[in-house]
């Protein structure tokens, strides 16, 4: 496949070198007093322009395209949900840090790294920076109690 900008510049080139004969032509015929000759170059001179004025929006199209492909192919890497503990993170590929999910699935799909962990209550959370919601990767540890039968000191009352 032969490289697009290589086509484009000699499509300028082949252009430039019509226009630059055609303008010489033109003033050779407006010494000659044949008007159909004259009215053939000016029909000849508005049909390069008219060529000069396509290969322009082409290259313009081509340029766009490319910037768009450029895009796509250097997009960031979406990232996959994984549920840690009792909570869901996103993660990306190679990457251990966890990103907040509302952040993510919110309108702005904007990947937020969350703080690192913090003992909590004997349990591990985690805060978002941004939205401040906290994550338990570990739920505290509740304190268990033993039931007595009667009152505070084991009587009844």
């Amino acid at each position: 496949m032969t490289d697009p900008l290589s086509v484009a510049t000699t499509a300028i080139g082949l252009l430039k070198s019509t226009t630059e004969a055609l303008n010489a032509l033109r003033e050779r015929a407006q010494r000659s007093k044949d008007i159909d000759i004259k009215d053939q170059i000016n029909t000849l001179y508005d049909s390069v322009l008219g060529l000069k004025e396509v290969v322009l929006r082409l290259l313009d199209e081509n340029k766009a395209l490319h910037n768009r492909l450029d895009q796509q192919q250097h997009a960031p890497a979406k990232p996959k949900i994984r549920q840690v503990g009792d909570t869901n993170f996103y993660f990306l590929d190679g990457d251990e840090k966890p990103y907040c999910q509302p952040c993510y699935d919110g309108k702005a799909k904007t990947l937020v790294a969350l703080l690192p962990p913090e003992d909590w209550s004997g349990g591990i959370r985690r805060k978002c920076p941004v939205c401040n919601a906290f994550f338990y990767e570990k739920k505290m540890e509740r304190a268990s109690f033993t039931q007595r039968s009667g009152g505070p000191n084991g009587w009844m009352g």
